[in-house]
């Protein structure tokens, strides 16, 4: 078994998590941008858990329970109202979580969680098949990161799972505008 997630909880609520992770993470891949408002919920209200649990752990540790409540409400009506924000958030907090077990380096962490932010407030609405891969891939290593498995392994697991993702959304489009081009044209 990997970390605790939820460090006031017992260890079972911990692989819960994970699991409702990895079905959100298959959902992502499986459907594509059709369900990423749903998905961000999930992923923004679990990282506003995470983050009302560490507020709480440090001010008033007895109320754990209600700061993890917060937390998920608040992550959900973030991304209920600002969609672009709250998948930038969720991309940004699992940035940093992911980056913190690759590289030691803090200054790292923040830089890929900035730009990973900003990818997802910049391109959720412009190229929301790339957010969805994004978002799916960014589930999927930490998921792999809490279960064990080897990172050169899960390295090479989430890079091609990514690009089979996007190639699944594009080439069915390039190949029709292809066939179309060449339907269209003029025997001479």
């Amino acid at each position: 078994m990997g970390p605790i997630i939820f460090q006031t909880l017992p260890e079972v609520f911990s692989f819960l998590t994970v699991a409702i992770l990895l079905q959100v993470c298959m959902l992502l891949l499986f459907t594509g941008r059709r369900y990423l408002k749903q998905v961000s919920f999930v992923a923004v209200g679990i990282a506003g858990a995470f983050i009302g649990e560490s507020l709480s752990l440090v001010v008033f540790p007895t109320a754990a329970w209600f700061a993890i409540t917060g937390g998920l409400a608040c992550g959900v009506l973030l991304c209920y109202y600002l969609r672009p924000v709250g998948v930038g958030v969720a991309l940004a907090f699992l940035a940093f979580y992911g980056s913190s077990y690759l590289v030691s380096f803090e200054y790292v962490q923040y830089v890929a969680a900035f730009v990973l932010f900003t990818y997802g407030l910049l391109l959720t609405d412009l190229a929301p098949t790339f957010v969805a891969s994004l978002l799916a891939s960014a589930i999927l290593l930490i998921s792999g990161i809490w279960l064990g498995v080897p990172m050169p392994a899960l390295i090479s697991l989430v890079s091609a799972v990514a690009a089979a993702r996007v190639l699944a959304t594009v080439l069915p489009s390039r190949l029709a505008e292809r066939a179309h081009s060449v339907s269209s044209r003029t025997p001479y």
